[in-house]
């Protein structure tokens, strides 16, 4: 629920209000019109990148520790961000699909962070299943959980 939340909520609407800041800083007050429009159109086109970087986050979640899956999900968001604006890329110039990848990869970079479980988790520990009948723990007698 928190990995859906951060990537299909938070993500549209920080860069709704990062775009609009930007053109309104920009531009003033007199295009208010356009820089809402500019803005609505990013945030529905980072839905789809959102929900496709959530359920990669989600599968990773599972297999990778935190410091690894962020640079996965980075990538990730920077592929989609360049696929979503190579569809316009007659429309756009290169340095603006530069500008969507590099925010695509830290708005995917970001939303994992967030959505990470940081409590630590008391299944996850290695412990022995029971000690040996020398009285000693080996490793022959541990159980690892990754879970």
């Amino acid at each position: 629920m928190k990995r859906a939340f951060v990537f299909l909520v938070l993500a549209p609407v920080a860069v709704f209000l990062t775009v609009l800041l930007i053109c309104l800083a920009m531009a003033g007050t007199k295009f208010f019109g356009f820089a809402w429009f500019g803005a609505t159109a990013l945030s529905i086109l980072t839905l789809p990148m959102s929900a496709t970087a959530a359920a990669i986050d989600g599968f990773l979640a599972r297999t990778c520790p935190i410091s690894s899956r962020v640079y996965l999900i980075v990538i990730v968001g920077a592929a989609i961000a360049t696929g979503e604006a190579a569809v316009f890329s007659s429309l756009l110039s290169s340095s603006l699909m530069m500008a969507l990848a590099i925010g695509g990869a830290s708005m995917m970079g970001a939303c994992s962070l967030l959505s990470h479980d940081y409590r630590v988790r008391p299944d996850a520990t290695v412990e022995p299943d029971k000690p040996r009948k020398n009285g000693r723990f080996d490793l022959a007698g541990t159980r690892f959980s990754l879970s």
